[in-house]
């Protein structure tokens, strides 16, 4: 079980339905992950303020969500790699809850508009 977020300092941004895509795309990767095969209903779209090494700023986060338990019981599907500035992080997030209303978020084809906002290459956790 993955260690839970630091919930002092987390702020859930939205929640979307997961569509059919993303959910076959979700069976596929909670499965390799060693998962069980969990009906995921929803993405959880988050922010988290991190403190690491002198370093602080918030990362985007979005985990799977299912009924039959917590979120934070479940490793983040995405997360930024670096840290960000409160309006950077909402507007990535904002980037991440178009892609997921569309059925595109496991497609991960979200990095260019995230290079374009951020002049740095995304790369995936």
């Amino acid at each position: 079980m993955p260690d839970a977020p630091p919930f002092k300092d987390f702020y859930d941004k939205s929640v979307v339905t997961v569509g059919e895509n993303d959910q076959a795309a979700l069976r596929k990767w909670n499965h390799e992950k060693g998962g069980a095969s969990e009906a995921f209903t929803h993405w959880l779209i988050a922010l988290v303020w991190i403190e690491d090494d002198g370093n602080s700023g918030w990362k985007v986060f979005v985990y799977p969500v299912s009924e039959d338990k917590p979120f934070w019981h479940s490793s983040p599907f995405y997360e930024t790699r670096s840290l960000y500035p409160i309006d950077m992080a909402l507007k990535l997030s904002k980037i991440l809850e178009a892609h997921s209303r569309r059925d595109l978020l496991t497609a991960c084809s979200f990095d260019k508009e995230f290079e374009q906002l951020t002049g740095v290459q995304t790369s995936y956790s």
